[in-house]
C-alpha cells in the first residue's frame, strides 16, 4: 500500500509527518512538491526577510520536486501550475491520494487526476469557516466551491474542531472524517528538567531578564495579522503590582517590528517595563527561547489565522497560553488548566486572562497528557491506520 502526497513545497511542521510514516512502515509515502522554495530558501513577506528552514526537510522519507512554479512561488492559485502531475503518477501508481490543501492550480489538478485514474483522494488541510469575516455573498460562494469540490474527496483528516466542522456543514459525511489533529515537532521531549532550566537561564540571562520576572510572550510574524501591538496596549491594563515584574519578550521578525520598538521605548519610559527584541529564529533555535517564556500571547486578528501552531510550540515548553478568539487552536484548548480566550483586541480581557494565568508556578510539562493527540506521531498513525484498511 503506498500513499502518494501532493505538498505545495517542504513545511516545518508536515515533514515530520513523512518521517515517522517512513520510519513506522517503509516505502509506505512519497511525497510530491510543487516547489522546493523553502529549502532553496525565499523571499517570505510576512517575516521580511529570506527563509530557509534549518531542519532536514527533504531526507529519512521518499520525494519527487516537481518545481512547477508560475512567477513567485506560493504567491496565489496559479503560481504552483499541475505541470508534471500526470507523469508521477504513471510513475509512482500510488494506492491513494492525500492532498494537503486546495489553494494551488497544483491541488486541484492532482485532484482530478487522480479521480479520473480511479484513485481515491484524501485530505487533510487546515479550512475552517471562523478565521476571516466574510460577506453573506461571499460565504454563500464558498460554501458551493466547497461543497462540489468536497464530492471528489472519499475521507478527510479533520485537524481540530473548528476543521470538523467546516466539514460537517459542507455536507461531509461522519463516517468520511477521522482525527489527525495538527501538532508540530516536540523539541522539548528528549530534553531533560536540568536541561531546560539551564537553557531557561541562559536565554532570560541574554534577555536580560532577572529571576523573578513574569516573561510575557509573542513568536511569529509582525504583521497586523498578528496584532503583536495589542501586548503593550494591554499594559495600560496590567494591575499594577504584576505590571512591576511583568518583560515582554518578542521572537520574530516583519514588517512592524520598527512601530514595535517605539511601543517597547515607550513602556519603558511609561511603567519601567522591559521589552527584549530576538529577532527570527530558524527552527532548531526555538527551544530556549519558549523556555524563557512563563506565558506566550497570540492576539491575531480574524484574518486567517486558522490554527496557530505555536500555541502547541509553547505548552510543549510548558508555557501558559492566551490567543484571541480569533485563533482556531482555541477550540481545541480552551477546556486547558493553563490556556485562556479573550475577544479579538480587547486589550483589557487580554490582561485580565495573563492576571489569572500569573498565579500559576512555572512548569514544563502541565500540558504534555494534554498534547499527546496533537503529536507527529498520532498523525503518522491515523494515516497508516486508515491505508491499513485499504489493504484489508
Amino acid at each position: 500500500m503506498r500513499l502518494v502526497v501532493f505538498d505545495s513545497h517542504p513545511v516545518q511542521y508536515r515533514v515530520p509527518i513523512w518521517q515517522t510514516m517512513e520510519k513506522l512502515s517503509p516505502s509506505s509515502v512519497h511525497v510530491v512538491y510543487a516547489s522546493d522554495c523553502s529549502v532553496r530558501g525565499h523571499m517570505d513577506g510576512g517575516f521580511g526577510r529570506m527563509v530557509a528552514w534549518d531542519d532536514p526537510m527533504l531526507e529519512d522519507y521518499e520525494n519527487t520536486i516537481l518545481n512547477c512554479e508560475k512567477g513567485k512561488p506560493l504567491s496565489g492559485w496559479g503560481s504552483l501550475t499541475g505541470a508534471g502531475v500526470k507523469e508521477v503518477l504513471d510513475r509512482l501508481q500510488p494506492d491513494v491520494v492525500l492532498l494537503t490543501g486546495l489553494n494551488y492550480r497544483y491541488d486541484l489538478v492532482a485532484c482530478v487526476t487522480a479521480r479520473l485514474r480511479g484513485i481515491p483522494v484524501w485530505l487533510r488541510c487546515e479550512t475552517q469557516d471562523q478565521a476571516v469575516n466574510r460577506s453573506d455573498s461571499k460565504k454563500l460562494a464558498r460554501y458551493f466551491i466547497y461543497r462540489n469540490i468536497y464530492r471528489l474527496i472519499d475521507k478527510f483528516f479533520y485537524i481540530g474542531n473548528l476543521n470538523r466542522q467546516h466539514y460537517e456543514d459542507h455536507a461531509v459525511r461522519d463516517a468520511q472524517l477521522f482525527p489527525a489533529r495538527y501538532g508540530t515537532v516536540d523539541r522539548f521531549a528528549s530534553l531533560d528538567s536540568s536541561t531546560k532550566s539551564r537553557l531557561r537561564k541562559s536565554q532570560r540571562d541574554a534577555a536580560g531578564v532577572s529571576d523573578g520576572t513574569f516573561v510575557v510572550g509573542f513568536s511569529g510574524k509582525f504583521i497586523p495579522k498578528k496584532n503583536p501591538d495589542l501586548l503593550f496596549s494591554m499594559l495600560d491594563h496590567l494591575d499594577e503590582t504584576l505590571r512591576a515584574r511583568v518583560a515582554l519578550y518578542f521572537l520574530g521578525s516583519g514588517e512592524m517590528e520598527a512601530d514595535l520598538r517605539e511601543l517597547a521605548e515607550s513602556a519603558r519610559s511609561r511603567y519601567g517595563v522591559a521589552t527584549y527584541f530576538a529577532g527570527f529564529a530558524n527552527q532548531s533555535e526555538l527551544p530556549g527561547h519558549y523556555l524563557a517564556m512563563d506565558l506566550l500571547v497570540l492576539p491575531s486578528r480574524r484574518s486567517g489565522e486558522t490554527w496557530g501552531l505555536v500555541a502547541n510550540e509553547a505548552m510543549q515548553a510548558g508555557c501558559a497560553v492566551v490567543v484571541s478568539n480569533a485563533v482556531g487552536s482555541g477550540a481545541d484548548f480552551n477546556a486547558l488548566e493553563r490556556f485562556e480566550i479573550f475577544d479579538e483586541g480587547n486589550a483589557t480581557q487580554l490582561a485580565d486572562r495573563i492576571a489569572k494565568l500569573s498565579v500559576y508556578p512555572r512548569s514544563f510539562d502541565w500540558a504534555d497528557e494534554e498534547l499527546k493527540g496533537y503529536s507527529i506521531t498520532a498523525t503518522a498513525s491515523a494515516l497508516l491506520a486508515e491505508m491499513g484498511k485499504l489493504d484489508g
